[in-house]
């Protein structure tokens, strides 16, 4: 019983503490979240790994900080590998891989719709699957480049932005410069160089480098993730639950994880920090190598004396929120 009260007293006051920092939080001007009599989009990008030195600019405005690990990122957000870095963003079906040196931002994102934009350096993004309606795009300053197949593409933009090639290592694609569309297919290469009316050729496919490789791996880690099997695909962070947890059926809530390698008293939002990302506000960035996927979709749930996160339906897309701060304890304890 002593143990059962020190963890829910020790959740009590973590879900206090958040909660007295958004009553107390000032209020703030919100003009570039978009129209604040409309939902919020039901998704955001999640940085998955981040190596060497990596910064972000929210909302592309202020000062740049450091890049964390499960910090959420949307529209407007600019992401900056220096030299010999490299970081990893997911969203929904997609994962983007930066490489040393690059830009990137995001100028759309909400289920079903992604487009980037690559100032400089090089990305290599794979997107899982290709629904009826979804876009994925990835503009550079003389081109638009739009998934046509499902697959894995690398994008790469000269530091000067005058020159783009774009290679469809799986799947297909289109690039849309001057006026003009151009088809790349599997093992093909596009280049443009110029911005106005820039001039085009075509190629095959160089072989792959550092970062081709690093991202297939990155991939094929996601493709084995055991957890897939309970969690829709579309709920970034799945794949890191594997290595630092289990899960159990249970008979009154399904296939629920369990968590290890933490403290006795371990309790959910209680080891991590509150943060402002617009347009949701206040979001819960979790410490915990796992802390995303369980703290932005899915319940928590006391079973069994201990906490296990139950990810909900496995079908339809998920929709994200900054902190699901709703709990199922049984009869003896909820939030």
């Amino acid at each position: 019983m002593k143990t059962k009260f020190r963890v829910k007293t020790r959740l009590f006051l973590a879900l206090a503490g958040l909660l007295v920092s958004i009553i107390a939080a000032p209020p703030r001007a919100r003009a570039d979240d978009g129209d604040d009599e409309g939902d919020p989009p039901s998704l955001a990008a999640r940085i998955s790994f981040v190596e060497g030195n990596v910064s972000l600019q929210p909302n592309g405005e202020g000062d740049w900080g450091a890049a964390a690990k499960n910090r959420p990122t949307t529209v407007g957000d600019k992401i900056w590998a220096d030299k010999d870095s490299r970081a990893e963003l997911q969203a929904g079906q997609a994962s983007i891989h930066m490489g040393s040196m690059t830009a990137l931002s995001f100028l759309n994102l909400d289920n079903g719709t992604m487009q980037v934009r690559i100032a400089e350096g090089t990305i290599n993004f794979r997107v899982r699957e290709l629904r009826e309606g979804d876009v994925y795009e990835v503009d550079t300053p003389n081109q638009a480049f739009t998934v046509r197949q499902a697959g894995a593409f690398r994008v790469e933009v000269s530091e000067d932005g005058e020159g783009t090639r774009i290679t469809a290592i799986r799947g297909e694609g289109e690039v849309t410069a001057g006026g003009k569309t151009y088809d790349v297919r599997p093992g093909e290469m596009v280049e443009l160089t110029g911005t106005d009316n820039p001039e085009v050729q075509t190629g095959q496919a160089a072989p792959p480098d550092g970062l081709d490789r690093w991202a297939a791996e990155r991939d094929l880690r996601e493709d084995n993730s055991v957890s897939a099997q309970y969690v829709s695909r579309d709920v970034p962070g799945y794949d890191d639950l594997d290595d630092n947890g289990t899960w159990n059926e249970e008979p009154e809530y399904g296939h629920v994880w369990y968590p290890d390698q933490v403290a006795v008293d371990w309790a959910p939002y209680s080891y991590g920090y509150g943060n402002w990302v617009g347009p949701w506000g206040w979001t819960w960035i979790g410490y915990e190598p796992w802390g995303y996927a369980p703290f932005h979709y899915g319940r928590w749930s006391y079973i069994h004396d201990r906490w296990g996160w139950c990810p909900g339906p496995y079908y339809g897309r998920p929709v994200y929120g900054p902190a699901f701060v709703g709990f199922f304890g049984g009869s003896h304890f909820s939030v």
